[in-house]
């Protein structure tokens, strides 16, 4: 009986020894995640639409922001409030003291004046601000008209084929890095757009894509030029192009 007692209060002797171990771990571990991984310093890039200040406001957005390891943990666990343009952020912890903020910002591929505001819309046809602010380096679509303009719902043109059509093209510039300054639409859903002086017409979207890749082959070319390139006749059978200096 004696030596089972002995063996027991031994046996809990050890238990209450682990959870004073375990409890002054984890006051260690508290006391270098307060004392050690404090936020001096955050790494911002991925970002053009937004300075690193608007997105350094975005995340450090609370009272203990100030903690390093908790700003990570809290962007990793939880989703992110929305933001116009930001398609996703990455935080990673660089040291204690620094955090590194990757932005990926929405490809915004143009945008339309309704009710004098800018309507920007992404690669999909989402709108995803509606502003007056003007955003370099984005063009302009002019000769189509929305029934209804909504953030983060798609653009409800009132011809579902001009919309094809504007996306198609768009998309196209994009994978070519071409940036036209503004979009046209003319009388039958004929295109056409304008870089840097020089207007394209494209015609209708029989063969867009093709053109689209003639346009970036023809473009270095006809640099420093004026004019007019007519690609709207343009098939695989009929490959002439005309450029039409201005006079």
């Amino acid at each position: 009986m004696i030596r089972e007692k002995r063996r027991k209060q031994k046996k809990r002797k050890k238990v209450l020894v682990g959870i004073l171990l375990c409890l002054f771990a984890a006051a260690a571990a508290f006391l270098v995640a307060v004392k050690v991984f404090t936020l001096k310093k955050v790494v911002v890039s991925g970002n053009e639409l937004y300075t690193d200040q608007q997105i350094k406001e975005s995340v450090l957005n609370d009272p203990y922001a100030w903690n390093t390891l908790y700003v990570v943990l809290k962007h990793r666990l939880f989703q992110m409030k929305e933001i116009p343009f930001i398609d996703e952020m990455e935080i990673e912890l660089r040291s204690p003291h620094t955090i590194h903020v990757r932005v990926y910002e929405k490809a915004i591929i143009g945008y339309i004046a309704v009710n004098n505001q800018n309507v920007y819309f992404d690669k999909d046809g989402i709108v995803v601000e509606i502003s007056k602010r003007q955003i370099d380096h984005v063009p302009k679509v002019e000769g189509i008209s929305c029934k209804e303009v909504l953030v983060y719902e798609k653009l409800d043109l009132n011809d579902e084929k001009a919309l094809y059509l504007l996306l198609t093209f768009s998309q196209q510039m994009e994978k070519y890095g071409l940036s036209p300054e503004s979009i046209m639409f003319n009388g039958n859903q004929n295109l056409s757009a304008v870089f840097d002086g020089i207007t394209v017409e494209l015609g209708s979207s029989e063969y867009l894509i093709e053109k689209a890749m003639r346009l970036d082959a023809i473009m270095p070319r006809l640099k420093g030029k004026k004019g007019t390139l007519h690609l709207e006749n343009w098939t695989p059978f009929t490959t002439d192009v005309v450029f039409a200096p201005e006079k």
